[in-house]
């Protein structure tokens, strides 16, 4: 996860991980919380008006069977926004995975330095 100290914006930071699912069927990620977060939502960088932009991932992230999925920056991702604290290199976050076969994972996600990168957020209505 991303620190907030130095940047732009220190209300909304990105996790970032990879998904294993070895399973025979695919399963999604399909939510995601955290304590420190007033809305966490999963993101995807698309193609709009000509422009490559973050907005949320209708229907969430597919792990597929015997494999895996990278959330990654530039990719798929668990976005935090309307933090309630800031986060700085060292620190570990509480986050809970929810995927479509009903299981959930409690992560504590460490905390890394900062990297400023041109990221265009769009927000999109949410389908909860």
């Amino acid at each position: 996860m991303r620190a907030t100290t130095g940047a732009k914006d220190t209300t909304m930071t990105a996790a970032f991980l990879s998904l294993t699912n070895p399973g025979d069927t695919d399963v999604k990620l399909t939510s995601a919380t955290s304590p420190i977060a007033g809305v966490v939502q999963l993101h995807e960088m698309a193609m709009q008006d000509g422009k490559m932009v973050m907005r949320e991932k209708p229907g969430g992230i597919t792990v597929p069977a015997g494999s895996h999925a990278h959330l990654s920056p530039g990719g798929d991702h668990i976005m935090l926004m309307s933090l309630k604290q800031p986060l700085k290199p060292g620190d570990e976050v509480p986050l809970t995975l929810k995927f479509s076969d009903n299981t959930t994972h409690d992560l504590k996600v460490p905390v890394k330095a900062f990297t400023e990168e041109e990221e265009h957020y769009h927000p999109t209505p949410s389908t909860k």
